[in-house]
């Protein structure tokens, strides 16, 4: 018996009722097709992960036709077409100028919550040189500056609604300087961070959520299993998000779940058994907004596990772990082994590597310096160069089969620090 490896899209489903535009390697926005996974990149051609975000609505219409008689402009304003090609790479940004001060270009929107958080997000460059920018008008008659210089960059403001009707303005109110830029694709959307672009025309648009789940195929076993996540999580959350359930036909029968609570500040597991809840913890680990964090979520019997960065989160023991994770029923009668499901969190997933600790015995060494980054999360951790970049499962040891059984010498957690 000998590790397998193979590329995530090999076992992986993903559905998405709509289209969605992602930046790709070139650093252009590009739709990706309904069903299609969305892969970004930053702006210097470097690889962010897989995206999975929730559903999203545009509630402003004409986002990119800031001609539109909907975008209500102040006296001084003016707008017209430009030569410079959009992020998408479209002829669609305009050109703004703006006289200086609060005059500015605007939109009425109404049916808001009062109180709830919204993200106020536009594309910017300036025609020359820098210019100083204002964004405002969700919380009553807010302001927040921004430098923009010659290269596209979106730029954001998040603030609670102060009005069911509120107008999401661009202006130069903070500096009261003059200003030309470019813009393009204006995005009001409920939440604490803008989420990928959704260009509206005469009503609001809609983009739907990502759902991605996995079948780890004939591997899979019961009783014990680990994740090794690289993941990027959102500038800002608000809530709990979820990483990764692992369920049985319902998530209201049996199901292990890894989230994060915004509110706390920290990870949580929660698992339930037969629709009874066993365990909903607290772990106490913290994720640092927009910063790259390794996660390893490890589970057997009667133990889970969490380990972060380098630290380990241990859940109470003494529960018997359910044992229904196999041939679960997925959305649409879709049969698997394993249901797996990745939530909406507006993350940016990097890597995953899952493991079936049932096979293999883990070497007890600790990891060298300058060598692998991911195994400090583990404690038993490898000796692997950073080089190898961890193309395989985190540990780098052979299994070892006991040649009476050809089964693994040593079963159970042997991976997490007690």
């Amino acid at each position: 018996m000998g590790l397998r490896y193979q590329p995530l899209a090999a076992c992986m489903k993903f559905t998405r009722a709509s289209t969605k535009l992602i930046r790709g390697m070139d650093g252009v926005l590009t739709p990706q097709p309904i069903d299609a996974p969305g892969y970004e990149y930053d702006a210097l051609g470097r690889a962010r992960g897989l995206l999975i975000e929730g559903a999203a609505t545009n509630f402003l219409r004409y986002s990119t036709a800031f001609d539109n008689v909907l975008w209500e402009k102040n006296a001084g304003i003016s707008i017209g077409p430009s030569a410079i090609a959009a992020p998408d790479g479209s002829m669609s940004a305009m050109v703004l100028d703006l006289p200086g001060g609060a005059d500015g270009i605007y939109q009425n929107v109404g049916d808001l919550s009062v109180g709830a958080v919204y993200s106020f997000a536009v594309w910017m460059r300036a025609v020359s040189g820098t210019a100083d920018i204002t964004l405002g008008g969700i919380d009553g008659p807010s302001a927040q500056g921004f430098t923009v210089d010659e290269s596209w960059q979106r730029v954001s403001v998040s603030e609670p609604a102060s009005g069911t009707t509120r107008y999401p303005k661009i202006s130069t109110a903070v500096s009261g300087v003059p200003a030309s830029v470019l813009i393009w694709n204006a995005q009001l959307e409920a939440g604490p961070v803008p989420t990928s672009d959704i260009i509206s025309n005469g009503i609001p648009a809609a983009r739907s959520p990502d759902q991605v789940m996995l079948d780890p195929g004939d591997w899979f076993a019961q009783g014990a299993g680990t994740f090794v996540f690289d993941l990027e999580p959102p500038p800002a959350w608000d809530g709990i998000w979820r990483i990764v359930q692992l369920s049985s036909a319902s998530l209201n029968d049996d199901h292990l779940d890894l989230g994060y609570d915004s509110d706390a500040d920290q990870l949580r597991i929660s698992l339930r058994k037969d629709g009874t809840p066993i365990v909903t913890q607290s772990l106490y680990g913290m994720l640092n907004p927009g910063t790259r964090a390794r996660i390893a979520l490890a589970w057997e019997d009667d133990v889970v596990a969490v380990g972060v960065n380098g630290g380990v989160l241990k859940s109470p023991d003494g529960f018997a772990m359910p044992r229904t994770f196999i041939w679960p029923i997925g959305p649409n009668g879709w049969r698997m082994r394993g249901f797996w499901r990745f939530q909406t969190c507006n993350a940016f997933f990097r890597k995953l590597t899952p493991w079936n600790l049932n096979q293999w015995t883990i070497p007890s060494r600790p990891c060298a310096p300058n060598f692998c980054a991911i195994c400090p999360v583990i404690s038993n951790g490898c000796a692997m160069p950073i080089a190898a970049r961890h193309n395989r499962p985190p540990f780098c040891a052979k299994p070892r089969i006991s040649p009476r059984t050809r089964r693994p010498a040593r079963r159970g957690l042997v991976i997490l620090k007690s």
